[in-house]
């Protein structure tokens, strides 16, 4: 029998699944619970050295002889000190020594706690990873701690070998009760290295199969012809749906090209499309948590194909990371698949369903603005998108494909939005539009004291009166009344007495016609200079036009003029607490 602790089931499934059969035990019984699940396991070869310093080194011995990787388990406190000298041997013989220690809590740590140390970090600079595990309680711990043992165990092999850490705070180790029949099922992932040789294509190419795949194209620079060519050949093989939005700069027949809106109405009502295995090329994406909700219930693999090989797990589901450029493995697999899916099913459903999907419309505020400004672009110009809200509206409208999209995407921050563009202005002689909102504005706008600003910058700046997307979360009561002292910082501010004194072309508009005409004029390339459009509209009214727009696609009973109802009903809120 196991014990019936999750987390020393998740550990020693994960050991078994990654092949480490030796370990070394020293005694305590802190990691009594380990020690006697291991001893029921006939899968292991159990070796007991009193001393923690030489059991690691006998860990090596056992390493050079099999080639494969050993453990050592110790109790916590200064036992654990002693794996340092053979970790050390261990990283400059490049041998996969995975050093288990358990530990205290951490919240008793400094607490004239017995036996207990500062663990983390404890071989820094020696161990080619090191995780921090905690007590599973929820699926959120088991996840957690399956991927960091998973880390750690495909860090231990990789690279000729090396050592890693796993530091285990345990609450308790007494009262364990051995109950467990078996091993449960644990999530194995693979990292496929090229540098230590070709993946199996052939393999891979079988596990897709005939299943229904969505490839998700992150951000990144417009895809070479090559990766272009290759990523439809691939499309030509297997039954697979593309996903992209206007930050990948990928420009593919038949891909879906509106997943924000796509993805609220396929998670709400169609969860038949649910993919089985889905494919991430790329840096982030705005639909983060639509696609999330999305998967959420499905039974799906998840492969990350990434140079950086990093074991990155947004939707806690994956299964392989392959470390290489995405056209070479569209190459790879498409090579290795003998039976192409021809005219596959899911694909299609897939783009017929987002094809159904309208735009907005909607009338005067940041939407229709953001929509107005997309649609009049010059061709081959060049866009920069400032975080917030501006970045997910944009989502909601279609671009020509000659022009290239761009934002600060990575971290998701509102500051240096705007010096970003004109650094890109400034390097380049296309037209370089900017869309960005008040709040982000203001916070960068030092940058337009720049010397030698470029001509080619066009800047359409969204004033609402303060950060509308925070509004988005909160109650009907509090967003309309009091929300805007601190929590969208709300203002009365404009742009215009900054600009002119820098000798910036301005322009202002207040209704849906005057933003016409602005657009025009901010999208003239006759005329030389650079030009900020300032755009005004109100929060409430702005997040409530977007609210309805979901709304209607969901089939909430929300009619296009719904945002006025919502606005009156706020007023009436306003009046009731006595600030209106």
């Amino acid at each position: 029998m196991y014990a019936s602790e999750p987390l020393v089931l998740e550990l020693t499934a994960l050991l078994k699944a990654h092949g480490v059969r030796n370990i070394v035990i020293s005694p305590g019984s802190r990691h009594y619970a380990f020690t006697r699940t291991f001893e029921n396991d006939q899968d292991f070869s159990l070796h007991s050295v009193v001393d923690e310093r030489s059991a690691a080194f006998f860990a090596l011995g056992l390493i050079q002889a099999t080639g494969e990787p050993a453990a050592t388990i110790c109790t916590s406190g200064t036992a654990a000190l002693n794996y340092g000298s053979a970790i050390a041997e261990a990283a400059s013989q490049k041998l996969p020594l995975v050093a288990i220690t358990t530990d205290r809590l951490p919240e008793f740590l400094g607490q004239m706690e017995d036996q207990m140390i500062d663990q983390r970090g404890l071989f820094d600079g020696f161990v080619r990873y090191a995780g921090d595990l905690r007590p599973i309680a929820n699926k959120r711990d088991r996840w957690y701690c399956n991927r960091v043992i998973n880390e750690a165990l495909v860090a231990a092999r990789e690279g000729g070998g090396g050592p890693v850490h796993l530091n285990i705070p345990i609450e308790s180790h007494s009262g364990v009760r051995f109950t467990e029949p078996q091993l449960p099922d644990v999530r194995v992932i693979t990292r496929h290295r090229l540098e230590l040789g070709e993946p199996d294509w052939t393999a891979l190419a079988e596990r897709l199969g005939r299943e229904r795949v969505l490839l998700v194209w992150g951000q990144g620079a417009r895809p070479s012809e090559r990766a272009a060519a290759a990523l439809t050949a691939f499309t030509e093989s297997f039954d697979v749906a593309v996903i992209a939005d206007h930050l990948a700069n990928l420009h593919l027949d038949g891909r879906i090209d509106n997943p924000l809106a796509f993805l609220r109405v396929a998670g709400a009502t169609r969860p038949e499309l649910k993919p089985d295995v889905v494919i991430t090329f790329g840096g982030n994406v705005v639909f983060k948590d639509e696609l999330k909700g999305f998967l959420n219930g499905s039974d799906h693999e998840h492969w990350r194909v990434d140079l950086d090989g990093a074991i990155a797990d947004p939707f806690r589901t994956l299964t392989d990371v392959i470390q290489c450029r995405p056209e070479y493995f569209l190459e790879r697999i498409v090579a290795a698949h003998a039976d192409p899916v021809a005219g596959g099913t899911y694909a299609g459903r897939m783009l017929e369903a987002a094809d159904s999907i309208p735009a907005p419309s909607s009338e005067h505020g940041e939407l229709a603005a953001i929509g107005g400004l997309m649609r009049a672009l010059p061709h081959g110009s060049s866009l920069h998108i400032a975080n917030s809200a501006p970045i997910r509206m944009a989502q909601l409208h279609a671009i020509d494909h000659s022009i290239d999209v761009f934002c600060n995407r990575g971290v998701n921050g509102i500051d240096g939005c705007l010096s970003t563009a004109i650094g890109y202005a400034a390097a380049t002689a296309k037209p370089t539009f900017m869309i960005i909102g008040d709040l982000t504005f203001f916070y960068d706008m030092n940058s337009l004291w720049i010397r030698n600003l470029p001509d080619n910058l066009r800047i359409l700046l969204l004033n609402n009166e303060g950060g509308a997307v925070m509004h988005v979360p909160l109650p009907q009561e509090y967003s309309n009344t009091v929300a805007g002292r601190h929590v969208s910082a709300e203002h009365g501010m404009s742009a215009r007495g900054w600009v002119e004194s820098l000798g910036i072309g301005y322009s202002a508009a207040h209704t849906s016609e005057e933003t016409a005409t602005g657009i025009g004029w901010l999208t003239d390339l006759d005329e030389h200079g650079p030009r900020v459009l300032e755009v005004f509209s109100k929060k409430i009214t702005d997040i409530a036009q977007l609210k309805a727009y979901y709304s209607t696609l969901t089939g909430g009973a929300v009619e296009p003029s719904a945002y006025q109802r919502i606005r009156r009903r706020g007023g009436r809120v306003l009046r009731r607490l006595g600030l209106r």
